[in-house]
């Protein structure tokens, strides 16, 4: 993504952003992100590579062909066949919104962003789940902790 890309995709989130939590509605950026990863899957699920375990086919289906990042952007930390965990590192534009606007990662990224990547997992697996460590997030640390489990 370019700059000038970059900085105009940061001034949307911020004002989306303000106006979220000015009204205390989280709705509008959900619609907008689930319509943009289910539209997203809709066009490509027939071209998609995903091998391994549930769990691996979901991170791989995010990680690597719905946000393109690279390994080194966002390394696997621990993985078994019901658990997957990695640290994001990547650019990202909601955590730039959030430094230069003073917004809680821990509360915007959880109601704005969390229920599009799990609609978006289930269509590999509807028992799957994804969370953040909110101990463990960006700007508060280094990396964003993610995890998507097989629940029973």
């Amino acid at each position: 993504m370019k700059e000038d890309e970059r900085e105009r995709a940061i001034r949307q989130f911020i004002e989306e952003i303000r106006a979220a939590e000015e009204s205390n509605d989280y709705s509008e950026i959900n619609r907008k992100s689930i319509e943009n990863r289910l539209g997203w899957y809709e066009k490509n699920k027939d071209k998609l590579k995903l091998e391994g375990s549930d769990v691996r086919k979901a991170y791989t289906l995010l990680i690597r062909e719905f946000m393109k990042l690279k390994p080194e952007e966002a390394p696997i930390v621990y993985e078994d066949e019901r658990k997957i965990v990695w640290h994001s590192y990547n650019w990202c534009p909601v955590l730039e919104a959030c430094k230069r606007a003073g917004f809680d990662t821990r509360k915007v990224c959880k109601k704005g962003w969390e229920k599009s990547v799990q609609l978006l997992i289930e269509k590999i697996n509807p028992k799957l789940r994804f969370t953040r460590n909110y101990n463990k997030i960006r700007p508060y640390t280094e990396y964003c902790e993610e995890i998507i489990e097989l629940t029973e």
